[in-house]
């Protein structure tokens, strides 16, 4: 289970659902074995591809609920799955739902292999789930992708059906398995995320502004040729560079622990007396030489991310910064992993608080070194819309402009009732090829 890390998921944080599998790692690989045996053959995927709605609905919830997820199916006694569950207020109904101490847990809207986008049964599952008061989950399937959704339609997990690693059907199991809907595990989970997600943010944002300040303060200290807002804001490139490895570095984009080597190799150079003192920062400048113009390394290479961020500078290239301010604070950073637990909305966080501070600073730096500067009643930010955008209202937009876009182009094209299809490189797992149907 040692891949979760890698995996990309929207509910839960990884560490959250680690501490979930020492504990049902012998019940998780029985029912992958019963899984693969299944839903990974070629033949009954292709069946499957080819079955329609009606034919499969109640096969697919026997298959996948009852016999691999643990569920009871109507007529059977003490049953906890139903298909074609009536509404609470109407004669509507759910292709399918979780039953638990006699409430509608989670409601099953299922469509056959021709529905291609899951994201248009939406609707239609949470109009069946507003319509039953106790419901928390919703789950939709076109029986080879599965959706499931905690509460709203903001954030999901999506799993193909035809192709879950162990790591994959793991997050499935923890999501789905009846043992873990009655004790309302799932829901559990996502606020422990949430609240997890906070405390990590509220930490890393008091270091990360603890680092910008002793940096923006060490920087005018040494540096006293220089105007201070000139210094800020080049205290605030520093960190976005810094900010860009320590991502780059955990998500597999540069070696791992790069900042990490570069002050213990500083560290043991300085050790031995025979060597000329070097600056710490002097190491970093020429990391992000590297990172703007390419490396060819003995043993590893770097890619020129020649993006702006890190090219040329000239003031940033004269600055002097003390060795112990940059040590100390980016080995403060460097703990966090930028790959599972901090993730875009947290970033998002921390840009949208430093646009502010930016903002403020800025205006009281420009008033103290000189009064005939104006502060602009309308600032820079609100002025040009320089705002962080979370991701419900980014994936909203998204998906009613260019999806709408790419919808309608893909109506002119012969693929529009074509699927394509990732499959497992045998040499090598990671390397996926697509075939189309």
């Amino acid at each position: 289970m040692s891949m979760i890390n890698q995996l990309n998921m929207s509910l839960f944080q990884h560490i959250i659902i680690k501490k979930q599998i020492a504990s049902h790692a012998e019940k998780i690989q029985q029912a992958y074995v019963l899984y693969a045996a299944y839903f990974l053959n070629p033949d009954i995927q292709e069946n499957i591809r080819n079955s329609k709605e009606e034919q499969f609905q109640e096969g697919f919830l026997r298959e996948l609920f009852v016999k691999i997820l643990g569920y009871t199916l109507n007529p059977e006694p003490n049953y906890n799955l139903i298909t074609e569950k009536k509404n609470e207020t109407n004669s509507k109904k759910a292709d399918g739902a979780i039953i638990i101490q006699g409430e509608v847990k989670g409601i099953i809207e299922l469509k056959d292999h021709k529905t291609t986008d899951l994201k248009q049964v939406e609707a239609q599952a949470f109009w069946y789930k507003n319509n039953n008061r106790k419901t928390s989950y919703v789950i939709i399937s076109n029986f080879e992708k599965l959706r499931f959704y905690i509460e709203n339609t903001i954030d999901f997990e999506e799993f193909n059906l035809f192709m879950l690693t162990v790591e994959e059907f793991t997050v499935l199991w923890i999501c789905l398995a009846y043992e873990n809907i009655a004790k309302d595990l799932p829901k559990q989970l996502k606020n422990e995320s949430t609240n997890n997600e906070d405390q990590i943010t509220k930490k890393l944002y008091k270091d990360y502004s603890t680092f910008k300040q002793s940096l923006f303060n060490n920087m005018v200290e040494k540096n006293p040729q220089f105007d201070k807002l000139e210094l800020f804001r080049k205290t605030q490139k520093l960190l976005d560079r810094f900010l860009f490895v320590f991502f780059a570095e955990d998500k597999g984009l540069l070696p791992p622990n790069s900042m990490n080597r570069i002050i213990n190799q500083w560290d043991k150079r300085n050790e031995d007396s025979l060597n000329e003192y070097q600056p710490l920062y002097s190491r970093f400048k020429l990391y992000f030489k590297y990172m703007n113009e390419g490396h060819k390394g003995k043993t590893e290479d770097i890619f020129d991310y020649n993006g702006g961020l890190f090219k040329t500078d000239s003031l940033l290239e004269e600055l002097v910064i003390d060795d112990d301010v940059l040590k100390e604070n980016i080995l403060k950073l460097v703990v966090y992993d930028f790959d599972t637990e901090i993730d875009v909305t947290i970033l998002g966080h921390i840009f949208e608080n430093s646009l502010s501070e930016i903002e403020s600073i800025g205006a009281t730096l420009a008033v103290t070194q000189n009064a005939d500067i104006p502060v602009a009643t309308v600032s820079k930010r609100k002025k040009d819309g320089i705002f962080y955008t979370p991701r419900y209202i980014t994936t909203y937009i998204v998906e009613n402009t260019l999806g709408k876009l790419c919808s309608d182009k893909k109506q002119n094209l012969p693929l529009m009732n074509r699927n394509i299809f990732p499959t497992k490189n045998v040499q090598n797992p990671k390397q996926r090829n697509y075939r189309i149907n």
